[in-house]
């Protein structure tokens, strides 16, 4: 559940300022969002929580800054593609990727990434704190855990 929210606001913001058939826009960011948000749950966020988890107890302070971390990291490979294609006249690009990293860092569409990392990090902290002490609350109880 925890993937669905992020993609979900920024799609609702995305389709309000777009022109056209804003539920088209909303699907279409939203579909596009969810994709990449649970993708990268699943195959970052989650092997890396797990590797977390073993190395120290994750609290939410801790599962947000890796959400924000590999919010960035997920963003890396866009950056690069952007990067590559930025030349003058189709040409080469100017300039390091380090620097364009840096022209790119006030840009709010960057940021959307390790606050969506951020985000999704702390819901998803949030869902599982709340299983657990509903399976703990169940156990004490003596019932089998829902």
């Amino acid at each position: 559940m925890a993937p669905f929210f992020v993609p979900f606001f920024y799609s609702a913001i995305f389709a309000s300022l777009t022109g056209g058939n804003p539920l088209f826009s909303f699907l279409f960011f939203f579909v596009c969002g969810g994709v990449f948000s649970y993708a990268t749950t699943i195959f970052f966020f989650l092997p890396s929580l797990f590797l977390l988890s073993k190395l120290a107890r994750p609290t939410i302070g801790v599962t947000g800054i890796l959400g924000a971390v590999l919010g960035v990291v997920a963003y890396l490979p866009l950056a690069w593609m952007m990067f590559l294609t930025s030349g003058v006249d189709s040409g080469p690009p100017q300039g390091t990727f380090v620097g364009a990293l840096g022209r790119d860092l006030f840009d709010p569409a960057v940021w959307a990434f390790p606050f969506g990392g951020l985000v999704t990090a702390v819901i998803y902290w949030l869902f599982a704190r709340h299983q657990a002490k509903k399976a703990e609350r169940a156990a004490e109880q003596g019932r089998p855990s829902p």
